[in-house]
């Protein structure tokens, strides 16, 4: 589903804010794209990691950047079980902990 430029804006900027603010922690590059696609419109992501693999993300560093937007305060989490897919909920800006 194409993204709204305005909300990849709105990404865009949240994500540069972060990176400012944590020189030391810069997320990675793949951050932006990574988010806009799993949530175009909605602040809501059920797709499992095959599904944004399919969409050009290196499915070997996937998981292991998922965990650090969750770490960031850019994700909330909620395990799937057995077919369903884990649950993503976006935070713009970050939610510290």
């Amino acid at each position: 589903m194409p993204i709204d430029q305005r909300r990849r804006d709105e990404i865009a900027t949240a994500v540069a804010a972060y990176d400012s603010a944590n020189p030391e922690a810069r997320l990675p590059r793949s951050t932006v794209p990574l988010l806009a696609a799993m949530f175009p419109i909605e602040d809501v992501c059920q797709r499992s990691l095959q599904d944004l693999a399919a969409e050009g993300f290196d499915r070997k560093r996937l998981a292991a950047n998922l965990r650090r937007l969750v770490e960031a305060g850019f994700l909330s989490r909620t395990p799937g079980s057995g077919v369903v897919p884990d649950t993503y909920r976006l935070h713009l800006p970050p939610v510290r902990r």
